[in-house]
């Protein structure tokens, strides 16, 4: 089977593909014939600078390794413990710096969840990092509810177009951040008023907020504390929570990680089933060294619009 393979960090060129054996799971594996991945910003981020200095030990990725977290397949092989799953399950999960493979290996009590065969797997294949921490900021930590007034900082990109369908699947109101080329499509989404990051100040123009979930940088973060209302939330998956001003303004603030229960990611599939969640997808590209390439590249550039998948194609 081919893998993507990184011998060094740095500009997309060190990104090369390689032929290895495909792998035989043990009693408690299970083997995942891979349909689509997620391009996702710690790909980005590793594959030029190499492991967050805030990542742990033993979560820390070493040379020679692959990429990756997000997938969707159909089981290949299952060891002979196996009790969740069967050959043939149309699956979802999460696979730390592995999934640019054509096969994943996985423990059975991994993150991973059975959906619907009757379901498209390639958007599904950049579904669970980016609403994984979206549901984080937004439901779990920012405790959205009807009623609310939230915004969403970056709204147009992966996390942020499903922050906004979960925001607004709670019957709050939703105002999202993004270029004014991005207004309709986070419209689209559910955004009930959009403000363009690079014309308007968000903060002359909202105020006494309930939540706001930032997912750009610390700037953005550091003008955000004084258009929350008191008692209300504010929550950051990419910039640090300063404890001095939340306190200050009598407000809750969390830096929230994208970590989920098996139960939780069956919860938010069978939102997706309902159609209350959608992965938009921004562009396609099948799983070659060029065009995994011109993936990254794409993303870097910026003025991302849902999420960019990279498809497999059928393999013996």
């Amino acid at each position: 089977m081919k893998k993507m393979m990184l011998s060094q960090y740095g500009d997309v060129d060190v990104m090369h593909l390689v032929d290895v054996d495909r792998p035989t799971p043990a009693d408690h594996q299970i083997l995942v014939k891979t349909t689509a991945i997620g391009v996702n910003d710690p790909d980005i981020a590793i594959r030029a600078h190499g492991p967050f200095p805030t990542m742990p030990k033993k979560l820390k990725p070493v040379l020679p390794h692959s990429l990756g977290q997000d997938f969707s397949g159909i089981v290949a092989a299952v060891g002979s413990a196996v009790q969740r799953f069967a050959v043939g399950d149309h699956v979802v999960g999460m696979a730390f710096m592995h999934t640019y493979a054509e096969y994943i290996l996985l423990d059975d009590s991994a993150l991973v969840a059975t959906v619907p065969q009757d379901l498209d797997l390639i958007p599904l294949g950049g579904f669970l990092l980016g609403t994984a921490t979206a549901y984080a900021a937004t439901i779990r930590d920012g405790q959205a509810q009807a009623g609310q007034t939230i915004l969403v900082h970056g709204g147009a990109g992966g996390v942020g177009s499903q922050a906004i369908q979960l925001a607004k699947s709670t019957g709050a109101t939703v105002i999202a951040t993004g270029s004014a080329q991005q207004a309709d499509f986070m419209q689209a989404l559910g955004a009930d008023k959009t403000i363009d990051y690079q014309t308007q100040d968000f903060t002359k123009l909202v105020a006494n907020l309930d939540l706001v979930v930032n997912l750009t940088g610390p700037k953005t973060l550091a003008n955000s504390y004084q258009v929350v209302k008191k008692g209300g939330r504010i929550t950051s998956v990419n910039a640090l929570i300063d404890p001095i001003k939340t306190r200050l303004r009598g407000i809750t603030g969390t830096y929230s990680k994208g970590m989920l229960s098996v139960e939780e990611l069956n919860q938010l599939v069978d939102l997706y089933r309902q159609g209350k969640l959608t992965v938009p997808v921004d562009q396609e590209y099948p799983f070659e060294l060029a065009a995994i390439q011109q993936a990254h590249r794409d993303f870097q550039s910026g003025g991302n619009t849902g999420k960019k998948i990279i498809v497999f194609q059928d393999q013996d």
